[in-house]
């Protein structure tokens, strides 16, 4: 009977195995398996990518923080401005919320329709912005808006679950 040598995976070398990669058939282990839709792949041959949607750019970080943090400015001001000229109750609310809905807006579009957790960041940061603009002129309501504005800013470039 012939004696067969134990075969290990170069990437776990603890691990003994017989698979092999379904395109180089370089050894892998059970941990390093990735299974693709065209058989089983060591992780050099699977590339596994982000999608292009997922991956934000500096360049388009910085677009978006800019337009993020000039909307949040130019709304809390204006948002501001009316409250403090009308005077209406529970206004901070509306203020800080509908500004958290548009600064997501307009980061979702700056930066060029992308999803990431950078960019949730970056939005919530601007949403908090126009909160702290807000608030000395409608202190009662803008805790509530900052929760609600936050949340739809952030839900607006958060990424799918599993994408980093």
């Amino acid at each position: 009977m012939a004696e067969m040598n134990a075969a290990y995976c170069p990437r776990d070398p603890e691990t003994e195995t017989n698979l092999r990669c379904g395109r180089c058939e370089e050894l892998i282990c059970p941990n390093c398996l990735i299974h693709t839709e065209v058989g089983s792949r060591c992780p050099d041959c699977a590339q596994i990518r982000t999608l292009p949607m997922f991956e934000a750019s500096s360049g388009e970080l910085g677009k978006a923080a800019a337009a993020g943090f000039g909307t949040a400015i130019v709304v809390g001001i204006a948002s501001g401005f009316i409250l403090g000229v009308f005077n209406l109750s529970l206004g901070g609310v509306v203020a800080v919320g509908g500004a958290g809905w548009l600064i997501g807006e307009v980061v979702h579009r700056a930066s060029g329709y992308k999803q990431s957790r950078p960019l949730q960041w970056i939005a919530g940061l601007a949403t908090l912005l126009a909160f702290i603009i807000v608030t000395p002129f409608e202190p009662l309501g803008t805790l509530i808006g900052l929760i609600i504005g936050s949340y739809y800013a952030i839900q607006r470039v958060k990424p799918p679950r599993g994408v980093q």
